[in-house]
């Protein structure tokens, strides 16, 4: 979109953003169970529902932008009926009170969607990523479609149950836990993958400069 007037003698043009803004509204029931990314620490557990199926792409990442790289496979939508399945199944999983937390996984990758999850509940997270593939970098920093639930220790047959009645069996991964304290780790197959305090990833997400993509993206040259 984009205006043109005549100024004198000179013609000007003013081009909009390129960036789509949509607002959309929904009655809520009960704002009581309205999930958050604020992790719990009574004894839990933390799966990802992988709907990226292991393909773990690369391609337009927060990652590749580190790198000033573009990559060739970006996330795709890799199962329209799985991407229902999995917005039934949260509904399903809300309604039972199965849920403590919930994020999606997008900028950033499964990295920053637990350490946001750390930093919201003020606590650590022990997680294990040996299921998820041999690259972990793509494990971590991959930005398909899912997200990471939290549930209680004793619900998680139940939820995993849930799951796979909505086609997501293949899609669900136990990390690990959440765990009282300032211990964030990663590792894979007992090896360490990532061992820092929360707030040191924190750093590491901000120092992304999102105000130059977010330039970079609006700009009519590119």
């Amino acid at each position: 979109m984009k205006t043109r007037w005549q100024e004198g003698n000179e013609q000007r043009e003013m081009t909009s953003p390129l960036s789509l803004v949509i607002s959309a509204f929904a009655r809520v029931e009960d704002v009581r169970h309205t999930l958050t990314p604020q992790l719990s620490t009574e004894d839990n557990a933390l799966l990802l529902i992988d709907l990226g199926k292991g393909h773990n792409a690369l391609g337009a990442t927060a990652l590749a932008q580190v790198y000033r790289q573009l990559g060739d496979k970006p996330a795709d939508v890799r199962d329209v009926a799985q991407l229902k399945g999995f917005y039934d199944a949260m509904q399903a999983l809300v309604a039972a009170r199965k849920l403590l937390a919930w994020h999606d996984r997008s900028d950033g990758g499964l990295l920053v969607t637990l350490a946001e999850m750390a930093f919201a509940g003020h606590c650590g997270v022990q997680v294990d990523i040996a299921a998820l593939g041999d690259d972990h970098l793509a494990a971590l920093f991959n930005e398909e479609l899912g997200g990471v639930i939290q549930v209680r220790a004793e619900d998680r047959d139940a939820v995993e149950a849930l799951l796979a009645q909505y086609g997501l069996a293949d899609c669900v991964h136990y990390l690990g836990q959440a765990l009282a304290g300032d211990r964030f780790v990663i590792t894979a197959n007992d090896q360490t993958v990532i061992q820092r305090k929360p707030h040191y990833a924190a750093c590491l997400v901000g120092g992304n400069d999102l105000a130059d993509a977010a330039s970079a993206r609006q700009s009519a040259m590119c």
